[in-house]
């Protein structure tokens, strides 16, 4: 009988198939490394074999914990890695990320990387992708990044670049994605840019094109996903954007285009997604937008449609998420919007929503996210929302909630990103709050 239990211990109960799609339903590599592996033998090796980790390092270095890393069994099952901030430059040995011999992806933004530190990253030849915004990367550190030929896409934004930059960015004849969001780039940058005719995706935003850069980056037809926000382009240049009919989504907020340039946008036919925040567009704009029957995402913020121009998007029978902050929205035109059955994802912040909005807005049973910071919501508000059981993400922050608001919103179980900082919650509401064990992610201050 001993002999039976002992043969039966040694069995394993599942096959490494199975056991490998327990651990695909896990997100957090951190848990899988720290939990799962420990199971057993088994599940040990299936991890180590088989799976592709995550991993995000948020805790500061010490010699000794690099060396533990070094030392892991699993150093060769991960093809991510994320530092966070300032957490890679107080590294002094970058050798160990290069040890991560299927590491196929990095980001080390805002990590005060310079062109000496660039000098480790490009020994990583298995990289395919690449974040280094929010650093300090000059000239030599730009050409010896540009030397990864194995780079698909690349995220160098916030470095201040310029045009010089630019060149040999545009020698990377392998990319498909480029983000240069933020570098003092104008005209003869965007020159450079249409080199790169295998770009699929391109942000360039919060730069200086122009209308003549805007022209040089409407060449690009290979582009399907295209972010110019924050350009100055006028007419001019939007018309040229327009006639770009291979993009699926255009973000071209922050352009001041008004009423006028929303018109030739509202030809492109293809698009799926528009982001138009904040460019000065009214209740004119809103019924050009209507037109655009194949959108599913729709971002309008901080504009002036009011109520008549809620009434124009509520026709939008085929979006899925709407962000439709800050365009002085009333009551009627809440509950237009609340009538849009189809949306999972509403952002209706800014000023608009008091108890009254939040009862239409309780009734959309199929939203899954819901924002709406900055508004006029109490108690009452607050106990409309608890009837939204299906909500999985919600911001309620900077409204007037305060505990009792608190012990409503605590019932929403099924939530696992929740913001409600600003709201006056005190120690009793903070209880309510903290005791819901599901959330992943919580902003209560």
């Amino acid at each position: 009988m001993e002999k039976k239990l002992e043969s039966l211990q040694r069995e394993e109960i599942f096959s490494d198939d199975i056991c490998f799609e327990i651990i695909s339903m896990i997100d957090d590599s951190w848990f899988i490394l720290n939990n799962c592996s420990l199971i057993s033998k088994q599940f040990f090796n299936v991890i180590k074999e088989r799976s592709k980790l995550f991993i995000e390092f948020k805790k500061k270095f010490t010699e000794k914990r690099i060396e533990l890393f070094t030392k892991s069994q699993f150093m060769n099952s991960i093809v991510k890695v994320k530092f966070s901030t300032n957490l890679f430059v107080s590294i002094e040995n970058h050798k160990f990320i290069s040890e991560m011999k299927q590491l196929t992806s990095l980001n080390i933004s805002n990590n005060q990387i310079n062109d000496e530190t660039a000098k480790s990253i490009i020994e990583m030849k298995r990289l395919t992708s690449l974040d280094i915004g929010g650093n300090q990367i000059g000239d030599e550190g730009i050409k010896l990044i540009s030397e990864m030929k194995q780079l698909t896409l690349l995220d160098i934004s916030g470095n201040s670049i310029g045009d010089k930059g630019v060149k040999p960015i545009s020698k990377m004849k392998q990319l498909t994605s480029l983000n240069i969001y933020n570098n003092e780039i104008g005209v003869a940058g965007s020159k450079f840019i249409i080199e790169m005719k295998q770009l699929t995706s391109l942000d360039i935003s919060y730069n200086e094109i122009g209308d003549e850069g805007a022209k040089s980056i409407s060449e690009l037809k290979q582009l399907t996903s295209l972010t110019v926000s924050g350009n100055q382009i006028g007419d001019e240049g939007i018309k040229l954007i327009s006639e770009m009919k291979q993009l699926t989504l255009l973000d071209i907020s922050g352009n001041s285009i008004g009423d006028k340039g929303v018109k030739p946008i509202s030809k492109m036919k293809q698009l799926t997604s528009l982001n138009i925040y904040n460019n000065e567009i009214g209740v004119a704009g809103s019924k050009f937008i209507i037109e655009m029957k194949q959108l599913t995402s729709l971002d309008i913020s901080y504009n002036e449609i009011g109520d008549e121009g809620a009434k124009s998007i509520s026709e939008m029978k085929q979006l899925t998420s709407l962000t439709i902050s800050g365009n002085q929205i009333g009551d009627e035109g809440i509950k237009l919007i609340s009538e849009m059955k189809q949306l999972t994802l509403l952002d209706i912040s800014g000023k608009s929503v008091g108890d009254k909005g939040v009862k239409s807005i309780s009734k959309m049973k199929q939203l899954t996210s819901l924002t709406i910071y900055t508004n006029e919501i109490g108690v009452a508000g607050a106990k409309f929302i608890s009837e939204m059981k299906q909500l999985t993400s919600l911001d309620i922050s900077y409204n007037e909630i305060g505990d009792e608001g608190a012990k409503s919103i605590s019932e929403l179980k099924q939530l696992t990103l929740l913001d409600i900082s600003g709201n006056g919650i005190g120690d009793e509401g903070s209880k309510f709050i903290i005791g819901m064990k599901q959330l992943k992610s919580l902003d209560i201050q």
